[in-house]
């Protein structure tokens, strides 16, 4: 398969496709919606959103374990190529991943997200504070960069201080940085040692940690290498893809007056708002499934081992789906079925928070410097999308403004103790609920 361009095979990690993804993805749905690249090992391409859809929904045919075996080989994973470390219960398959699933998903449901916007909302603009009286932002480096791994660690009670650390090592991950994979190792490593200390004492920090420590899974505790590596996938899922939409975000209101003056009078339309650029952006670039069933995907007859890559961001902007795909539409009556955060078994458990923070963020940014400018001969995106689509640079100029978060209120001494809003169920679920999210 070439993506739009003769004789390139598709290939989403390469700068072409950072650069030219939209125009490559609208060419494969109409040529070739499910198509063979050789790169990474070889897969499939799967790019029109019923195809995406059905593959996220029927984890019995399309598996997200990482070590499958067909034929002597070795293969699975959520990521092509799959990544150096399993991705917690992203890489298992139910009902394994539905047990873990259950006891986290409590702790970011809507009503305890709801409950965390007012603290959300102060630690956003203690972030803006920062820079509000000087008149000029980057929106990567000084909010963009900054807001969710604040926030993740906040609700996951890791030692705050120790938040631009972990950000600056899962920021590299995503970009595939040179000596990233150390930097990943290392924060790993760091998660095992506060474990075993957690561990030590009798209890970690109030909320999901402490419930992951205290759990049971046929009469046992979970294992504390487990423990890490879920508290790991909660932290790298809580960090790059929201960074990521933020700067696509305000890219997108600095090129639309028009939108930005509806969203500056009407912040009730912002909700809304964010589900078309969540559509339209698709900070996650994809993600990636193996056949375990011999079935049929569109026209093509797959086998038990073919690895696919599913094209979110090109789903997201299937014109079957979505007409006038290109074209942010806040009254669009489907926008909220946008495949950015996944769906089925293996839907973003952060999707709340996630859209909670892009809202909370467009609102204070248009209230407290609506007349933002970007710097556009400064501004650059990743020169590589491998597993998240946003901008590194992105200077902005504003009217300077008054800082607005008492001192007392700063977020960096204080601590938030979220509370689950169901008691855990820790029953293996029957395979018949394996299709509902």
């Amino acid at each position: 398969m070439t993506s739009a361009h003769a004789q390139e095979p598709f290939d989403h990690h390469s700068p072409r496709f950072a650069e030219r993804w939209p125009e490559i993805y609208a060419g494969m749905r109409t040529r070739c919606p499910v198509g063979q690249s050789p790169q990474h090992g070889g897969f499939y391409a799967v790019t029109r959103y019923d195809d995406v859809r059905r593959v996220l929904q029927e984890p019995e045919t399309f598996a997200s374990g990482r070590e499958l075996e067909f034929d002597g080989r070795i293969v699975g994973g959520a990521t092509v190529p799959v990544t150096a470390s399993r991705l917690g219960m992203m890489e298992m398959d139910p009902p394994a991943s539905l047990i873990y699933r259950r006891l986290i998903a409590p702790y970011f449901s809507a009503r305890t997200v709801r409950e965390y916007v007012p603290r959300l909302t102060t630690i956003v603009d203690w972030i803006l504070d920062r820079t509000i009286e000087s008149g000029r932002m980057d929106v990567v480096g000084d909010l963009g960069a900054m807001l969710p791994p604040l926030v993740i660690v906040d609700l996951l009670g890791l030692p705050l201080e120790r938040w631009q650390h972990y950000a600056h090592a899962l920021h590299q991950g995503a970009g595939h940085v040179k000596g990233s994979a150390r930097a990943i190792v290392g924060v790993m490593r760091e998660m095992r040692e506060l474990v075993a200390e957690w561990r030590a004492r009798g209890a970690g920090p109030p909320g999901v940690c402490t419930a992951l420590l205290e759990a049971e899974v046929d009469g046992r505790p979970i294992d504390d290498d487990l423990v890490a590596e879920l508290v790991f996938m909660l932290l790298t899922g809580g960090v790059d893809t929201t960074t990521a939409q933020i700067s696509n975000v305000v890219e997108h209101l600095d090129a639309h007056p028009g939108l930005r003056l509806r969203l500056i009078e009407d912040p009730d339309a912002v909700p809304s708002a964010t589900d078309e650029l969540l559509r339209l952006y698709s900070p996650g670039t994809g993600a990636a499934r193996t056949v375990v069933a011999p079935t049929t995907l569109g026209d093509v007859a797959l086998r038990p081992g073919d690895r696919l890559f599913l094209g979110i961001g090109s789903a997201n902007r299937d014109e079957t789906v979505f007409p006038d795909a290109e074209t942010v539409d806040p009254d669009r009556s489907n926008a909220h079925k946008h495949v950015a955060f996944g769906l089925g078994v293996h839907r973003c458990v952060g999707a709340y928070l996630a859209r909670a923070e892009l809202v909370e963020v467009v609102r204070a940014v248009l209230r407290r410097m609506p007349d933002f400018a970007i710097d556009r001969e400064a501004l650059v995106h990743r020169p590589i999308i491998p597993l998240v689509n946003g901008w590194t640079v992105m200077p902005i100029r504003f009217t300077p403004g008054p800082r607005v978060v008492p001192e007392h209120l700063a977020p960096l001494p204080c601590r938030t103790a979220v509370q689950p809003d169901r008691p855990r169920d820790l029953a293996p679920p029957d395979r018949s609920s394996a299709r509902h999210a």
